[in-house]
This record gives C-alpha cells, structure tokens and sequence, in this order.
C-alpha cells in the first residue's frame, strides 16, 4: 500500500517570489480501525483470539483513559499524549475558570510509529474531485490557529474552494459535535474561494467540534464537503 497524495494551490503563504506555489494534500487512503487491526493479528497465524485481542485492547483503552483522566501524561511506544490548558489568565492570582479556559490533549507519535513513517511510500495522484479545503482556521479574538474558538466572535477559515452559495441551505459553514450533530454558521462576512470569515454561534458553549465547508461549484448540484480533522474547543 502506499500514500497517495495530490497538490492543491497553495492560500496560506504570501510569497512574492511564488506566488503560485502549491501545497501536498493527502487523499483517498483508506481508514483503519480496531476490527480490522485485530483481523491483521489473527490472520498472522497469532494463537489469540479476536475476542480476547478485543478483550485486551478495550482493557488497554480504559487504562489509557484513566491514567489521562487523573491528570497523568501517557508514554507508549505508539503515542505521547498530555494535558494542557488553553485560554488566558488575567493575572497572577487568576484560577482555571470553565467559562474561559479549556483543558486540550496533545498527542504525538511514540518511537515506533516516528520510525514507521521513514518505510511509508508516496503515489502522486491527480485531485479530480473539486471539494472545499481546510488549511486553517484562526480564531480573531484570541489569535488562536487550529486550536479554539470563540463563540459569538469573528472566525477565519482559510483554504481552497471554500466559496459556497449562502442562498442554498444545505451549503455553508458547519460546527460538527462528537454525536455528528452539526451547527450551521448563519453570519458570514466573507465568502471567498481562498478565505471565510464569519460569527461563530453563541450557543456552542461546550464541547468540542470540527469544522466542515459543504459548497457545490458553479453550475453544478453535487455538493462537496471539506473537514478540518482538528478538534476545537470553545474559549470565551
């Protein structure tokens, strides 16, 4: 298997000397998930059984989430993982406040999956399908990139193909929560191929989200989705 990639133009530098550089987007890899690792482990011949490779995965899982949940960093040969928090403090004596501060995970790649990345090979592949791209998203209140928003103020997604029509109900800016409920953006102030700017709306108070674009091009009826696969969470 390899990684396919393709190359879409490139809104996020401002390089007099290119300005026509583009950028690498990765696309149409397949996903995989638990079900199908474990068939990886049991198809090698492995005396386990799926149900007890289930059965120690889902046992791992909960120890991770315990050890991060009291507040613990987590070190594995796979992934690092620990908490920080976002938001600003007005002073010295201010306190973790949930209305202004969230706590965020970082997580980075453990020695082992570093070291996997050097046996990867790349497949350069046209990008046929014309869909929105996310390469950022700016909170203008806090100067945050790809990390928070804030709810009731001002947003900026930039890209490539964001533009939609905003007389179309079904395309626009969406919040997507964890459940896949999805929040419609209804103030848009700039509605440009290369950049969004918009209100965020004031009730996602909680929670955390990540944003979708959903545009059909000019003349056309299928409409298109682009994700941010970053979650962000809401700071006031």
């Amino acid at each position: 298997m390899t990684l396919r990639y393709g190359l879409i133009p490139n809104h996020l530098t401002d390089d007099p000397d290119d300005p026509d550089d583009y950028m690498g987007m990765v696309t149409d890899n397949e996903t995989i998930g638990t079900e199908q690792i474990v068939e990886q482990m049991i198809g090698k011949g492995s005396t386990v059984t799926k149900a007890e490779a289930l059965s120690v995965i889902e046992e791992f899982n909960y120890a991770v989430v315990q050890a991060v949940a009291s507040g613990n960093n987590v070190n594995t040969e796979l992934f690092k993982v620990y908490p920080s928090i976002s938001g600003v403090f007005v002073n010295q004596s201010d306190s973790f406040d949930k209305t202004r501060h969230s706590i965020r995970l970082k997580l980075n790649a453990g020695h082992r999956l570093s070291e996997a990345i050097g046996n990867i090979e790349l497949r350069k592949v046209e990008i046929s399908v014309a869909q929105p791209v996310i390469q950022q998203f700016t909170d203008l209140k806090t100067k945050a990139v790809n990390e928070t928003f804030s709810p009731g103020q001002i947003a900026s997604l930039k890209g490539s193909l964001l533009k939609f029509d905003e007389e179309d109900a079904d395309q626009g800016i969406f919040f997507i929560a964890g459940d896949g409920a999805a929040t419609k953006v209804v103030n848009v102030v700039k509605n440009k191929p290369s950049e969004l700017l918009f209100f965020v709306p004031e009730a996602l108070k909680t929670g955390s989200f990540q944003v979708e674009v959903r545009a059909a091009k000019k003349n056309r009826k299928n409409i298109k989705a682009g994700r941010l696969l970053i979650d962000l969470v809401p700071v006031s």
